[in-house]
């Protein structure tokens, strides 16, 4: 994360990666160091049980520590889903969305009124993951501090409104979502996010129709995605600082921005980069 001259924090694509590359370094070892060894658990147990036909007090405790482990190894599924959701790689928001819904009404007592649109197309990686960690940091807020939610992604018109809203007193817990809540802002990603006395979020993404850009201009967009500045730029793209910077000022203009920050948060609006 860096912070552009205004003060805003802006989630640059390095930091995001890592974050998530961390996330699915701890859903591996999740995976290996805890659930493999659950699993070998299970294995033994069904032999026991098996084995101790004969003696059915024994079987019975067999039996009740084979359950315990497989409660076990499905929070750690959840867990590593949670850290790491393949879904969301995969299918894309909605299905993993539903998925991450399904998991808290079945594992806590949350009551969740929820209504998701389909989408149409899939959106840029960095927005979709945004999305989904918003929602995901939001559900952990109301799990530990609400017994009612209310969720609907709609998409109408070119645009995506994202409405949250629990029973939670007052701020409780809010610290914590300040960070998923700033990422979909640094996204371009318009948040409303207040307590009236209760938790309310409302995120709206407008997602029009690109702007056409030439050959040269989607090379000089990619390189700005990745923090290069305008003299290597040039050298990686063999022409002229000043060769770039006009290329610069026709992105500027075409996506209706004034800097380098803003011109990389439109383009990831637009999916004209990953």
């Amino acid at each position: 994360m860096t912070t552009p001259d205004d003060g805003t924090p802006f989630f640059d694509s390095d930091s995001v990666s890592m974050l998530e590359a961390e996330r699915q370094r701890l859903a591996a070892l999740l995976d290996a160091e805890i659930g493999k060894p659950i699993q070998l658990l299970l294995a033994q147990a069904a032999v026991y049980e098996q084995s101790l036909a004969a003696n059915p007090q024994a079987q019975m405790v067999a039996s009740v520590l084979a359950s315990l482990a497989r409660q076990a190894l499905q929070q750690i599924r959840d867990l590593s889903a949670a850290l790491h959701p393949a879904m969301l790689e995969s299918l894309g928001l909605t299905p993993a969305l539903e998925l991450l819904i399904g998991q808290t009404l079945r594992t806590t007592p949350l009551q969740i009124v929820w209504t998701i649109d389909h989408l149409p197309k899939r959106l840029s990686p960095p927005i979709e993951l945004a999305l989904f960690r918003a929602i995901q940091d939001a559900l952990t807020h109301s799990v530990r501090y609400a017994t009612n939610a209310t969720l609907r992604l709609k998409m109408q018109n070119e645009q995506l409104t994202l409405f949250y809203e629990d029973n939670a007193p007052h701020s409780a817990g809010r610290d914590f979502l300040d960070f998923a809540l700033t990422r979909l802002q640094s996204l371009g990603i318009e948040v409303e996010s207040q307590d009236r006395p209760n938790f309310h979020m409302v995120a709206t993404l407008n997602l029009p129709m690109p702007p056409f850009m030439t050959e040269r201009e989607m090379e000089v967009l990619g390189w700005l995605a990745k923090g290069l500045p305008n003299k290597e730029i040039a050298a990686r793209m063999q022409v002229t600082p000043r060769t770039v910077n006009f290329h610069l000022d026709n992105i500027y203009s075409k996506l209706n921005v004034a800097s380098r920050t803003e011109a990389v948060m439109a383009a990831l609006r637009y999916e004209l980069v990953k």
